[in-house]
């Protein structure tokens, strides 16, 4: 038995007949989440992977839990202790209930049949609603390219053609690279140093550089076009940082080799690593100054740890964030137990030094411990739309019952910058110390293609929780502006930044 329906297409895109059969092989809700999370074609980034779901009777992995958070991430379900009962065959009501609020697709009843509660949904009506997408967004694409790039389009189109019939060295001209130069192009012309593509040897070299477990320097590395190989941060008390490495200086030779647009990044992380107790000499130009600096890094071998955390006196406790990780948030919660286990602590020295940031929702969690539960711990503006990360409360410590001295640096950036900004938006009475921060107000998204090429562009700008509050073109003024004394470091081992935070 099979009954006749409109599929009724957002926009009035198209209409479309399909048949909803009862014989057999009904979809099961778990089934019709994956399939309506799936067919999204809006990117979204993996940020999404870390949301902890609170729906009762489903498992805390696999392919429905990935798609249920997809759609959380995206608003269109609310995450809630509610059980979906995954296992259930889902009528036509529930589903297409489901369709208009997450693909904006209407499936309109033309027959006498009034209760959908007992039309259920078929693997072949999803392969028709397949389809219906399929043509929906391929003619939402062609439109979108002939009306961005208009006669443009032909022109680009003639360019192409005539490099490859009748430039003198057509026959060995590389196709890849003439498509990847267009697509740079476009990136290119955005004038965003965080924007870039990365053809699919490039971008196995970038998530190569994310890797810092090594012997070597210990500095965090981007290559955000041909040939500029930037220090994005030297950690914490590495090599890089003692030798006197900064934020965004740009690498132009490795010892005796000259860093140029032919070189990956993954060759020129292969000149700078090396063995332990080995030495490679960096000539950097930097940021305001006029000649470039040779500075002679010793490799080490480090075991690093996102947290380190001990008691400086019987009452003051330290913890240092040198980035934002995977497991940050795991190791912030012991660090915090230790606090809590000393009642003597009055003071607590959060310390974000050449911390450069990486994942916000670890932030968020952190930011959990402290922010009222509801409270936004940070605002993400989409430019269209606002995107609003929520506390935990996970209901662990006060920090009205400390002093909180935060330490900041030119190194401190992105999410380092936002747990500050959010931790004085809640905590006004908190003390910044340091120097200005590196103001990095964007928030970057990775989009990887099938060929394994990869797209990195600014999808939004960053506000602080509570107040929403932006930083400016000089980063986060501290309330103490205190310079590093790197020789007293060199010379005596003293730490003045620190000292002023125990002292303050």
């Amino acid at each position: 038995m099979k009954i006749q329906f409109k599929l009724i297409v957002s926009l009035l895109i198209s209409i479309t007949l399909f048949q909803v059969s009862f014989a057999n092989s009904n979809i099961n809700r778990g089934q019709a989440f994956m399939f309506l999370a799936n067919q999204i074609s809006e990117e979204i980034p993996s940020s999404y992977k870390y949301i902890d779901l609170e729906y009762s009777n489903i498992p805390k992995s696999g392919p429905v839990y990935e798609a249920l958070q997809k759609l959380v991430y995206l608003d269109l379900i609310k995450n809630s202790s509610a059980d979906l009962r995954l296992a259930l065959d889902i009528d036509l009501r529930l589903f297409e209930w489901l369709s208009i609020k997450i693909l904006w697709l209407k499936l309109s009843d033309n027959t006498n049949i009034t209760n959908t509660r007992d039309v259920f949904i078929t693997q072949d009506d999803l392969e028709a609603i397949k389809e219906v997408l399929a043509q929906r967004n391929t003619r939402s694409t062609t439109l979108e390219i002939e009306n961005s790039f208009g006669n443009k389009w032909l022109i680009l189109n003639d360019v192409y053609k005539t490099l490859n019939k009748a430039h003198f060295d057509r026959d060995t001209l590389d196709q890849d690279a003439l498509i990847d130069g267009a697509i740079s192009g476009l990136t290119n012309s955005v004038w965003d140093t965080y924007t870039t593509y990365f053809p699919a040897v490039e971008s196995k070299d970038f998530f190569d550089g994310l890797e810092w477990e090594y012997e070597g320097i210990w500095a965090y590395v981007d290559m955000p076009s041909p040939g500029e190989l930037i220090i994005l941060s030297p950690i914490v008390w590495s090599p890089s940082e003692k030798a006197g490495l900064k934020w965004w200086d740009r690498v132009t030779h490795v010892d005796d080799k000259t860093v140029t647009p032919e070189n990956s990044l993954s060759e020129v992380i292969s000149w700078i690593k090396g063995p332990a107790n080995t030495t490679v000499k960096l000539t950097v130009q930097r940021k305001w100054e006029t000649k470039p600096l040779q500075i002679i890094v010793t490799r080490a071998k480090i075991v690093l740890k996102d947290i380190e955390h001990k008691s400086l006196s019987s009452d003051t406790y330290y913890i240092q964030i040198k980035n934002f990780g995977t497991t940050v948030d795991t190791d912030f919660t012991q660090a915090l137990n230790e606090v809590i286990k000393n009642n003597n602590t009055k003071k607590i020295i959060f310390d974000l030094r050449n911390n450069p940031g990486w994942y916000l929702w670890e932030v968020s969690n952190m930011l959990s411990h402290f922010v009222p539960k509801g409270e936004a711990t940070a605002i993400i503006d989409y430019g269209s739309s606002d995107r609003k990360y929520i506390s935990k409360w996970y209901d662990l410590i006060d920090l009205n019952d400390y002093e909180i001295v935060l330490l900041q640096n030119s190194g401190s950036a992105s999410a380092s910058e936002i747990m500050i900004g959010t931790m004085k938006d809640y905590f006004p009475k908190a003390v910044v110390i340091g120097e200005q921060s590196f103001w990095k107000w964007s928030v970057q998204s990775l989009k990887t293609y099938n060929d394994w090429s990869t797209l990195k562009y600014t999808s939004a700008k960053w506000f602080t929780g509570k107040n929403k509050v932006g930083i400016d073109a000089v980063g986060i003024t501290p309330d103490v502006l205190l310079e590093f004394d790197r020789d007293l470091w060199e010379n005596h081992g003293v730490d003045n930044q620190l000292e002023r935070a125990q002292s303050y």
